[in-house]
């Protein structure tokens, strides 16, 4: 992905950091936090079993049978495909491909979730992620073979071979003890490149739209931003939310322009978005929202938009799973008007309850989150998620699993350019101080983060 737009955005962002300086790391070294909810041989929710997936991801973890590797809470499981899905589903042994299905049932493949496996008894076994299109006729999974862990997207399901072993000889499972959430390897994920991996973008004031990928453990990569878009037209476009809208299993990007228009860039897999931009909204209403959001708020498998109109209503728009939204107008998520006092606001599951809640800040600097209740509205008061008002200096935020560890995290950045994340507690809360996710206070040139 580089370009001679690419090479522009790292002169500009290394001189704004030579200028700035460079920051203490003393209060903002970057860690990683991989807490697990469930205990080993234990119930386990599908959004855990993808983190758990994707604490080896990136790791070159060699393949060995007669090897082992620690999960994030210490504990060994053996170095091949069923030792990979043994640490995945928490178990407290390493069971072969032949001994999997003592652990699970079998299923039929139209009913794959986020946390089942396709199991070849003899052979292979693969972590299934996500459907990557609306048919179920494509997908994605983990694998651990004779290459590190590795996340594969766009298969077929008709494949005539799954990780070179036959399609044929692979049987869905399900582990006897999952539970089902809303996992983190669904359309909510803001994964631009399909790497499993949580990014984030932004636009500079030229209008460049750029795209940090996500190291999966509270980082982003160091480099300047890739390019997103060919060309600077996203300079007209504001309020930039991110999900899956057409049900591709690819992240999209979508924004207003000035006239009110809601437009969506399709994503295409790679850390690109399509070159134009298609209309989601029939007419130039959202000249009246701001703070857009994007999730799914009702429940029903679809992203839909929210946002605020300047009276202080909070309104939804309910997705059509193509890439459109309802063309009435929004519905109230909110009694009242009181979210006119909110800024700053992002959307995930903050509380790992499988609802999509609403967070954002008070003037004051208060961080507040509104519980979602799982039929398009949030509950009647905010509650603090962080304790203090130091949120005040931080704009831009976003939210995400950055630190793969199934919880949602927030991050945002300071009026000095340090892009910082505050792991969530998976409890409605955040840590009680920010961590560094980029080397350097370049991202004081970036705006509209995603």
């Amino acid at each position: 992905m580089s370009s001679k737009v690419s090479k522009v955005v790292r002169l500009a962002l290394a001189a704004s950091i030579a200028a700035s300086g460079a920051i203490a790391t003393t209060a903002f070294t970057a860690t990683a936090a991989h807490a697990s909810s469930s205990s080993v041989d234990g119930q386990i929710t599908r959004s855990e079993i993808i983190a758990r997936a994707q604490y080896w991801l990136g790791k070159s973890i060699p393949y060995n049978q007669g090897g082992s590797y620690a999960d994030s809470s210490g504990r060994n499981y053996r170095t091949d495909c069923s030792g990979y899905v043994s640490m995945a589903w928490h178990l407290g042994a390493s069971p072969n491909t032949q001994g999997l299905p003592g652990y699970s049932y079998e299923i039929s493949r139209a009913d794959l979730k986020a946390g089942d496996i396709l199991n070849s008894y003899n052979d292979h076994v693969i972590l299934f992620d996500q459907w990557d299109d609306a048919a179920h006729t494509k997908f994605s999974y983990y694998s651990f073979g004779s290459t590190p862990v590795k996340h594969v997207t766009g298969i077929s399901i008709n494949a005539a071979t799954f990780d070179s072993h036959p399609n044929g000889d692979y049987k869905a499972l399900r582990y006897n003890k999952v539970v089902d959430d809303s996992p983190v390897g669904s359309l909510s994920r803001v994964d631009f490149n399909g790497d499993g991996r949580t990014d984030i973008a932004g636009k500079l004031s030229d209008g460049q739209l750029l795209m940090w990928s996500g190291n999966g453990n509270g980082t982003v990569n160091g480099n300047a931003g890739n390019a997103m878009f060919a060309g600077t037209g996203f300079g007209a476009v504001s309020d930039m939310v991110a999900a899956d809208f057409n049900g591709d299993g690819k992240t999209d990007v979508a924004g207003k322009l000035s006239d009110g228009e809601l437009l969506m860039w399709a994503g295409n897999g790679d850390g690109t978005v399509s070159g134009s931009g298609y209309a989601m909204w029939p007419g130039t209403g959202f000249g009246a929202v701001s703070g857009l959001l994007a999730g799914d708020f009702n429940g029903d498998g679809k992203a839909d938009i929210v946002g605020k109109l300047s009276d202080g209503q909070l309104l939804m728009w309910s997705g059509n799973g193509n890439g459109t939204v309802n063309g009435n107008a929004g519905n109230a998520m909110f009694a009242g008007t009181g979210f006119g006092a909110v800024s700053d606001m992002v959307a995930a599951d903050f509380n790992n309850d499988g609802k999509v809640d609403v967070a954002g800040k008070l003037s004051d600097g208060q961080l507040l989150m509104w519980a979602g209740n799982g039929n398009g509205t949030v509950s009647g008061s905010g509650y603090a998620m962080f304790a203090g008002t130091g949120f005040g200096a931080v704009s831009d935020l976003v939210a995400g699993d950055f630190n793969s560890d199934g919880k949602a995290d927030i991050a945002g950045k300071l009026s000095d350019g340090q892009l910082l994340q505050w792991a969530g507690n998976g409890n409605g809360t955040v840590s009680g101080s920010g961590y560094a996710m980029w080397p350097g206070t370049g991202f004081a040139a970036v705006n509209g983060l995603i």
